[in-house]
This record gives C-alpha cells, sequence and structure tokens, in this order.
C-alpha cells in the first residue's frame, strides 16, 4: 500500500470520527434540549388548563368542552382528566408518528419527557388531577432534519478538505515521488540524481540516494574509462591515435564477411616518404606532432562514414578503409586536397605522401585487397609530389549507374521480393537468445545479401523502403509461432521521424509479436544520436521490444551516454573478440565491458564468433551471448 494511500486512510478515518462525534454530541445535545422544552411546555400547559378549569362550574358539559378546545388549539398527545380516586373523568389522545424518521433514529433518540401534572380544585375541596403531555413528532422530525443537515455539512466540508489536502498532499509527497522515481532508476540500473527537497524527513532520504547514485555513477564511469584506455592501448597507434595493425586487419577481415552490410567500398594506401629521413631532420617530437595531426584528420575522414575504419600498418604506411564509399577519384581527391592542408605549410615541402586506391568487395581475402592497393602505390611512387593512383577491383558491379541500381533494388523489392536470413545467437549453454536476421534481396538471378546493395540503397534514398519491408517480413515471421527476431535497421530510418511513428504503431497493433522482436541499429550512428535512440528505447519498452546497437567498441561504453538510454543489449565487434584466447589483455578488455553493461542492465552479446576455443572463453568471460560459425549459422 502507498504511502499515499495509507495517509489518505488516516485522514478519512480521522475525519469520520470527528464527524461522529460531533455529530453525535449535537445529536444528544439537541435531544435534551428538546425533551426539556417539551417538559416546560407539558407543565406549564398543565397549570394554565388547571387554573382555567378550576375556575369554571364543575359540569361535565364545560369541563369536556374546556379540554377540548385546549388539545385542538395546541400539539398534544395525550390530556387526561382524573378524580380523586384515579378514575378518568375526560381523555383525549392523538398518537401521531413523525414522518420521514427512520425507526432507527427514534428507537436511539426516544424521548423520556415527563408529563405536566397539575390539580383541580372545586371550592376547599380537591376535583381532580390533570395530565398533559406534548406532541413528540415534531420534536423527532425537526432532530432528525438537523442531523442530516449536519452530516451534510461535514460532507461537504470533507470534500473541500479532501480537494485542498489532495494539493497539499501532492506538494509535499512531490519529492518523494521523486525519491521512488530514483530508486526505481537504481533498480533498473540508471544512476540518476534528483533535487533535494526542503521537507527535513524527505532531503535527508534523497541526499543519501543522490549520494549513492554519484558514488555508483563515478566507479562505473572510472571503469569506463580504464577499459577505454585499456582499448587504445591494445588496438591503437600511440602516435598516431590510429589503430594498430592487427586491430585494423581484425576489423577489415570482419568488413569483408559476406554478411556484413558495409562488405564494399574504398581501401585507401598511404605511403610517408623517407621517414628515417624525416625524424633526424625533423626531431622526434615535430614528427611524432606531425604524424598525430595526420592520424587525427585521417580518423576524422574514417569516421564520416558509418564503418570506416583508419590504421596504421607499419610506421611508414597508413590505411583507411571507407565501407560503401565506390567512388575511388572522389576518395583521391580528398586526400589529396587534405594532406597538405594537414601537414601544415612549414612542413608540407619536406614531406612526401603517396596514395593508392582500390575497391573492394564481399568475400575477397585482404591480402588481396591490399595487394592492389599496393600497386597503385607503387605507380604513384614514380611520379613527382602528392600523387594518388587508382587500382580497381578485378570484380566487376552488377550495375554502373545510379539509375541500374534503383531499377534493379526497387525491381527486387516490388517483384521479387526481400528476404530475412537467420544466424542464431545463443548463451554460453548453448540456448538460443535470438536469431539474427540480416536483409535479403533477390536481385540479378539470384539472392543478395546485404553487403551487395546497401551503399547503393543509402545514396539512392531507398534505406527506408528497405527498412519498412524488413519490418513488414519481421512482423510476418513473428505472427507464427517461434523464436526471437532481431533485425538490422540503418541509422538513416533511426533519423526518420516518418519511420519511428510507424514503428510504435506496427508494435502496438501486434502485442503479441512486439516482445519477441530485438532491433538493432549501428553503434557509431546510433550513438551519435543519442536524441533519437533515447526515443526509440522509451517508446516501444513498454511493449516488450528490445533495442540494441551492433558493431559496438569499448568507446560505446561511455556510461555519460548509456546510463539513461534504456538499451536492452549491445553486439560488441567481432574484430574485439577474434583470437581472445590466445590474448590475456582482449580477456580483461571483455571481461570489464561485460561488468560495466551487466551493471546499467545491457545484455552484451559477441559478434563474430568463428573460433569454437574463443565462444568457451567469452562464455567464461561473462558474454551473454554469441554469434558467428563457432555456434553455427544458416538459413531458417
Amino acid at each position: 500500500m502507498s504511502l499515499r494511500t495509507q495517509l489518505w486512510i488516516a485522514v478519512a478515518l480521522i475525519m469520520l470520527l470527528s464527524a461522529l462525534v460531533s455529530i453525535t454530541v449535537s445529536t444528544l445535545s439537541a435531544q435534551r434540549y428538546l425533551a426539556q422544552q417539551l417538559h416546560l411546555k407539558n407543565v406549564d400547559n398543565a397549570t394554565a388548563l388547571a387554573l382555567s378549569l378550576t375556575q369554571l362550574p364543575k359540569e361535565d358539559a364545560r369541563i369536556e368542552l374546556a379540554i377540548a378546545a385546549q388539545f385542538d388549539t395546541g400539539h398534544y398527545r395525550l390530556i387526561r382528566l382524573t378524580d380523586p380516586r384515579g378514575e378518568v373523568i375526560q381523555e383525549r389522545s392523538s398518537p401521531v408518528a413523525p414522518e420521514g424518521v427512520p425507526r432507527w433514529f427514534l428507537r436511539l433518540m426516544a424521548f423520556e419527557v415527563d408529563p405536566g401534572v397539575a390539580h383541580i380544585s372545586d371550592g376547599w375541596s380537591q376535583f381532580g388531577r390533570l395530565q398533559v403531555e406534548s406532541q413528540t413528532s415534531y420534536a423527532y422530525e425537526s432532530l432528525w432534519q438537523g442531523s442530516r443537515w449536519l452530516a451534510l455539512i461535514f460532507a461537504g466540508g470533507a470534500v473541500l478538505i479532501g480537494v485542498i489536502g489532495s494539493l497539499f498532499l501532492n506538494r509535499c509527497v512531490r519529492p518523494l515521488q521523486d525519491v521512488v522515481r530514483q530508486a526505481e532508476a537504481v533498480g533498473q540500473r540508471r544512476f540518476i540524481t534528483i533535487v533535494e527537497p526542503n521537507t527535513l524527513e524527505f532531503r535527508a532520504v534523497a541526499n543519501a540516494m543522490n549520494r549513492l547514485s554519484r558514488h555508483v555513477k563515478n566507479m562505473l564511469h572510472e571503469e569506463a574509462n580504464r577499459l577505454r584506455q585499456l582499448q587504445a592501448r591494445l588496438h591503437h597507434d600511440a602516435v598516431t591515435g590510429l589503430l594498430n595493425r592487427e586491430q585494423v586487419m581484425a576489423q577489415f577481415r570482419v568488413v569483408l564477411g559476406a554478411d556484413n552490410e558495409g562488405a564494399t567500398g574504398t581501401l585507401t594506401l598511404l605511403r610517408i616518404q623517407r621517414l628515417p629521413d624525416l625524424n633526424r631532420e625533423l626531431g622526434r617530437e615535430r614528427l611524432d606532432a606531425l604524424l598525430g595531426r595526420l592520424g587525427g584528420s585521417l580518423r576524422a575522414l574514417a569516421q564520416e562514414n558509418e564503418f570506416g575504419l583508419a590504421g596504421r600498418l607499419n610506421g611508414s604506411d597508413l590505411v583507411v578503409i571507407a565501407s560503401g564509399v565506390n567512388d575511388v577519384s572522389g576518395v583521391a581527391k580528398t586526400l589529396i586536397g587534405r594532406i597538405p592542408d594537414t601537414l601544415g605549410e612549414d612542413t608540407s615541402g619536406l614531406i612526401r605522401i603517396d596514395v593508392g586506391v582500390t575497391t573492394y568487395l564481399p568475400g575477397e581475402e585482404p591480402g588481396a585487397v591490399l595487394a592492389r592497393a599496393d600497386s597503385a602505390l607503387a605507380r604513384a611512387e614514380l611520379g613527382p609530389g602528392f600523387r594518388a593512383e587508382i587500382e580497381p577491383s578485378e570484380t566487376p558491379w552488377g550495375h554502373r549507374t545510379q539509375a541500374q541500381w534503383r531499377e534493379a533494388i526497387r525491381e527486387g523489392l516490388q517483384n521479387l521480393g526481400l528476404q530475412l536470413a537467420g544466424f542464431p545467437v545463443v548463451d554460453g549453454s548453448g540456448i538460443l537468445i535470438h536469431t539474427e536476421a540480416p536483409m535479403r534481396l533477390f536481385m540479378d538471378g539470384e539472392l543478395r545479401s546485404a553487403a551487395y546493395f546497401m551503399p547503393w540503397a543509402v545514396r539512392l534514398k531507398l534505406i527506408r523502403e528497405l527498412d519498412d519491408a524488413v519490418l513488414k517480413r519481421a512482423f510476418e515471421r513473428l505472427a507464427q509461432p517461434g523464436h526471437p527476431l532481431a533485425v538490422n535497421l540503418s541509422t538513416d530510418s533511426l533519423l526518420d521521424t516518418e519511420f519511428r511513428q510507424g514503428l510504435y504503431r506496427s508494435l502496438n497493433e501486434r502485442p503479441a509479436a512486439a516482445p519477441r522482436l530485438w532491433l538493432e541499429f549501428p553503434a557509431r550512428g546510433a550513438l551519435a544520436n543519442l536524441a533519437e535512440l533515447r526515443e526509440v528505447c522509451r517508446s516501444v519498452a513498454y511493449t516488450g521490444c528490445k533495442v540494441g546497437i551492433e558493431h559496438a567498441g569499448a568507446e560505446a561504453f561511455n556510461l555519460q551516454a548509456m546510463n539513461d538510454l534504456g538499451l536492452h543489449y549491445v553486439k560488441i565487434d567481432g574484430a574485439i573478440v577474434e583470437g581472445i584466447h590466445r590474448s590475456t589483455e582482449t580477456q580483461g578488455l571483455v571481461r570489464g565491458l561485460c561488468t560495466v553493461a551487466h551493471s546499467i542492465g545491457v545484455l552484451i552479446i559477441a559478434e563474430n564468433c568463428h573460433d569454437p576455443a574463443d565462444f568457451a572463453v567469452l562464455a567464461d568471460l561473462g558474454v551473454d551471448g554469441m554469434t558467428g560459425h563457432a555456434v553455427g549459422a544458416g538459413r531458417d
């Protein structure tokens, strides 16, 4: 029972007792007063009538007429005249029942009124004894009406007091509601603080809760920072801030996976010529600062793409991978334009950087792509100044122009239809958590993965149509009994207000299917648009639908950003967990990520778990779910 309910029950009981006591006291007082007045009336009327009869001749007719006249002109229940022996000489009575008065009230408020008694003389001798009783029905009716009015006044007062009390109670209890909301948030592993109220007792509770929330939040924030620093040390080059060779190649292998949506794009290889000579000419500190600026510029360029990567392969070779970007000429021009600005006028004449650009396609080997880029780079080294050469992919695209791509994608949607593949996601015991269902589209006579058409769909603004089709197919599958289904949605759809409204309507219209639907967005794009992601998480939460992000690294576990989002799960990038059974430092990183995620109520799922040895280690580290070849993949 809530405190508000208990307070209202206490107030209602007090008011009810007060009303009962007041009505009872008032009614009894009125009853006593009326009884006294009736008794005085009886005595006065008996005395007056006895005096009048004493003066009359003692004839039966005259006495009867006088008593009848007195009875008819007043409100009497009984007038009786008896002789000295007690025999009745004359009697008039008219017992009248009170109108509209309940019997229980008559029993409780019964009057005990003594009759008025007077003696009548006939000369020096006693003629008789006169007894007068006034009518009590009017007194009962008056007492009942007074009690009713008093009860109505109390009821009206109670309503008025209730209204005023509600306003006052709401004001008093509002700080407690904030404390309850904060306690619920802590229970949901969201550590928020509230404004401390003026009420001393509530202020003490709120202050203690705020201290607890800040302490836990700071502790988790420090842990998240430590993990980011650990990931930076493990995966990044200390001078440029770019990914190191092992990590960039691991991520590139994930990008080239046939089921990855960003598996088409360009790879750019940059080579800094005469690096040892530059170290002597510029000095180590100056050269490191220059390499840091160059790394920052390349990292910014990579982050313009949702699945972009930038890394340092060795001392002089840098690489930029742009998924979904196939305009190699545009990439080359962009780099050639940015490099001089990044180096600065004082050093651009001393440093030469050559550029080789190539495209890659799903399923290619990383070595083959790098070999093409290196071939282009070799040609660039033969010419003067900043140069960029292009080595196209050996595998031709199915379509060449934007119009052809648009027609092919729309034909696949309208005529052949979009399908969902099925890849199981299981926990450490092998129990299915959900089935991940990336989209597949019939194009060019075969079923194509998203890697084939997704970059063009984004460029041609067709991603909304694809995501609508994905949701339609997902709800069709969820209409049948089965396991939960996870579908991938794009950042463009996350930012589309109309798409979000349609999603909410679809979930509300399908209350049975909504709890089995898992929605996931790319981590980089989703975390760059926290307001929209937060809206989606909170709007679908009451339907039971779960929301998560995919391809996430340690940077996604920024507690300041994730604390109040309401995410249900995070899928860690497969490049982080690849070969984890061989690296104790990576195991420490993943264990820490699990600790931070679990502390805020978020499930951790590892992507692209291809090695059974990795599967066993991940389960021991606290990862909630895994997907990949080690789990088993295939169509549903």
